[in-house]
């Protein structure tokens, strides 16, 4: 009887948490011993978007103790826990201080560093990568892992079932594998009409200015590194990317902040270029409130909860469809749940939830906080951008009040928390088509915007850059985008009330991650599984919002609409069937992210035991 040889492709946190529950698993699978895991990875293993590399100026979004790799005794259906350090403890094992704004090891330089520290991506690199050569220590003797530091570009499945793999390099020998695990993580999608547009404009006007540039993707980020300082740059977004782009167009330039009577100043290098910034709004992301629940603590809701979603399918099955509409059905539970931990905070107590009601003036705070613009009018460019900064200034103050004792960052905060109650909700076509469009297109950026923004520190930061004039807006709500071949640039045309606004700048850099699908994205694995008809997109209805279709079990529906079974997805690469995959695991939370791969490699394990029984004449039973 030969080893079974199981593949993962891509080997980020997603591939390396796959990695972990076989490990994990395979003690108390006495029947068959020895396998062989082929990690296909052409980069360090572990670190996915995390490279050690980078610089230290770019911050992971989630403070230090709440970002993990290991499971707990919180997560009960996927297996035998391997006990390891979070991301904080682990920086203290390790001998890390913060040694003036560096993360260093040190005995007794700089200060201690804090649970709650938004810490480099870097340094969260090298926990990725310790947390496979912790794995790896220990590892079963009978499971091999083989390190293939390449890419993967077609599968093809074999009429014995079995999985040939091909490779970017025809100097590697394809491979036979029995398993695949999909956990791409983050891709590039290929050029969509927008982006041929702009590359036309810029290269047809490159002659008229020579600093006409387009840059569709800012990463890796130190790809922004030869952009002049005498060059006009427009970003296109005010997300979370956004953030990084303006930290490597100044910090990474030599630039520092200090504290001065409490508060933040920036001292130029002389070497940033005017940047401008833009987005289909014009709001700034939300900075995360101090952090006030710990490592797990998590507002457990009353109103958004499971029991009251169980009814509203109930109640629509009458109707003949057990699909919700988020808008008339979801919304006004969570803005019920967001006023009520909103005025709780405020009044210092927990209200009774079965006497509660909303209030007209809390209902119309809460409502701010998703469209903090609506029904104002603006007169100028500089009357928009003195709204902007106290705009601004009111969120910093906000989020030094904490996502506890504070009223609005608690109650911003609650999404986070019901992530996965609302997963529930969503997942696998839980919405109708229209209204998952919808929620997808319009609600989720408000949600990332108020609940999932940057430390506050990076709101300090723009605010002192824009007070300094380093960072100016490009316009204002209901601005577009026009591209100038009489002055060779790119232009921001705002109608104000009383005046029309006009910006003129040379490089255009777009700060949004491309979302995932098959249909765009530019890898040959994807191109060809596409081609194979292995894979086919996610749709509900006829909305595709992104990701290939899988089923429950997490394995690949082709195009025939039958499930391949030996094979899964997890990640990125699901965005789509599955909502909001991209969140590292956090201890004590009964962690999504290890949930999934712990059934998914149970399912294999089973798998396995059912073929050795069928060879054996035994019936099986599954592991759990």
């Amino acid at each position: 009887m030969s080893n079974k040889k199981i593949a993962i492709i891509g080997l980020g946190p997603r591939g390396l948490s796959i990695l972990e529950r076989i490990i994990a698993l395979h003690p108390i699978y006495q029947q068959y011993e020895n396998i062989e895991v082929l990690l296909i990875e052409p980069n360090n293993i572990g670190v996915g978007s995390h490279d050690i590399e980078q610089p230290e100026h770019l911050l992971v979004n989630t403070v230090a103790c709440q970002i993990t790799m290991f499971g707990d005794h919180t997560i009960k259906t996927s297996g035998p826990i391997i006990t390891g350090p979070n991301f904080y403890d682990w920086t203290q094992e390790q001998g890390y201080r913060n040694v003036d704004g560096s993360y260093l090891k040190s005995k007794n330089l700089g200060v201690p560093i804090e649970p709650n520290e938004y810490l480099p991506r870097y340094l969260l690199g090298r926990y990725l990568s310790w947390t496979y050569d912790y794995l790896s220590a220990h590892c079963n003797k009978n499971i091999k892992l083989t390190h293939i530091k390449n890419k993967a570009i077609n599968l093809i499945l074999k009429e014995n079932k079995k999985i040939e793999i091909h490779f970017e390099d025809k100097f590697i020998s394809d491979l036979i594998v029995d398993f695949v695990f999909l956990t791409t993580g983050h891709g590039k999608n290929l050029p969509s009409i927008k982006d041929y547009q702009i590359k036309q404009f810029v290269s047809s006007n490159k002659i008229k200015n020579t600093k006409l540039e387009y840059r569709n993707n800012p990463y890796p980020i130190i790809n922004l590194t030869d952009i002049p300082s005498d060059s006009r740059v427009l970003i296109q977004g005010i997300g979370l990317t956004a953030y990084d782009i303006i930290s490597h167009l100044t910090q990474g330039r030599g630039g520092k902040f200090h504290k001065e009577n409490g508060k933040l100043i920036y001292t130029p290098s002389g070497n940033e270029p005017s940047i401008f910034i833009h987005s289909r709004y014009v709001l700034p992301f939300s900075g995360r409130g101090v952090n006030q629940k710990g490592i797990s603590g998590q507002y457990k809701p009353s109103f958004f909860t499971d029991k009251e979603i169980k009814k509203i399918v109930l109640n629509n099955l009458k109707n003949g469809s057990i699909k919700i509409d988020f808008e008339n059905q979801l919304l006004p539970l969570l803005l019920k749940e967001m006023c009520y931990v909103y005025r709780s905070t405020l009044e210092g107590h927990w209200l009774d939830i079965n006497s509660y009601k909303i209030s007209i003036e809390d209902e119309k705070y809460i409502k701010h906080l998703l469209y903090p613009h609506q029904g104002k009018r603006f007169l100028s460019l500089e009357d928009y951008t003195h709204w902007f900064l106290d705009y601004l200034s009111e969120d910093i103050t906000e989020a030094e009040k904490g996502n506890v004792k504070g009223a609005t960052k608690a109650a911003t905060d609650i999404i986070r928390d019901i992530r996965d109650i609302l997963r529930d909700a969503v997942d696998f076509c839980g919405l109708t088509p229209d209204s998952h469009k919808l929620f997808i297109e319009h609600y989720c950026p408000i949600m990332n915007r108020i609940a999932v923004g940057p430390p506050k520190e990076r709101n300090q930061q723009l605010k002192s850059l824009m007070d300094l004039g380093i960072i100016k807006l490009a316009g204002g709500p209901s601005s577009h985008l026009i591209l100038n071949d009489q002055d060779a640039c790119f232009e921001i045309y705002t109608k104000f009330e009383k005046e029309v606004s006009i910006v003129k700048t040379d490089i255009l850099i777009k700060a949004r991650l491309d979302t995932f699908s098959p249909c765009t994205d530019n890898s040959a694995l994807i191109f060809n599984l596409n081609n194979q008809r292995m894979i086919r997109p996610f749709m509900n209805g006829n909305y595709h919002c992104g990701g290939i279709d899988i089923d429950r079990n997490m394995h690949p529906i082709a195009q025939n609409g039958i499930s391949i079974d030996n094979i899964w997805a997890l990640g990125n690469i699901i965005e789509g069937p599955n909502f909001y995959t991209y969140v590292l695991p956090r201890p004590f939370v009964n962690s999504r992210a290890i949930r999934d791969a712990g059934h998914i490699v149970i399912d294999m394990y089973n798998q396995i035991k059912e073929s050795i029984n069928y060879e054996n004449g035994e019936s099986m039973s599954v592991l759990y």
